[in-house]
């Protein structure tokens, strides 16, 4: 296809290399639902990594990253993303990771499927 209006010509290619940026930027971008996981990670990993996981340890770890990736977005598309990752979750996390640092290995793993 040829352009032949001048002022198009040369703004089709520029704009073409900014879009192409944008969506390799996006197709970057994890997630909602893996960033929910490695928030929760990363959180694991920097208090105590060697101590057991407890329930309430679970649940205040799971607030705080949920707080820290999903505040600002529609309930609708939070609670999208939170179902998701807990999804990722299998039942063999549950029966195999004792620590904190198992636990973060695990769920590092199950955001790379979500």
């Amino acid at each position: 296809m040829t352009v032949t209006d001048r002022i198009r010509a040369s703004a089709v290619p520029a704009a073409r290399a900014e879009l192409d940026e944008t969506l390799r930027r996006i197709l970057a971008t994890p997630s909602l639902a893996a960033q929910l996981l490695l928030a929760a990670a990363d959180q694991l990993t920097t208090s105590r990594p060697e101590q057991t996981l407890t329930i309430s340890g679970w649940g205040r770890t799971l607030a705080r990253a949920d707080q820290r990736v999903l505040s600002g977005y529609p309930q609708s598309i939070a609670q999208h993303a939170a179902r998701r990752s807990m999804c990722a979750l299998d039942a063999e996390m549950w029966a195999t990771a004792r620590t904190r640092g198992e636990w973060a290995l695990c769920l590092r793993a199950a955001a790379r499927t979500v």
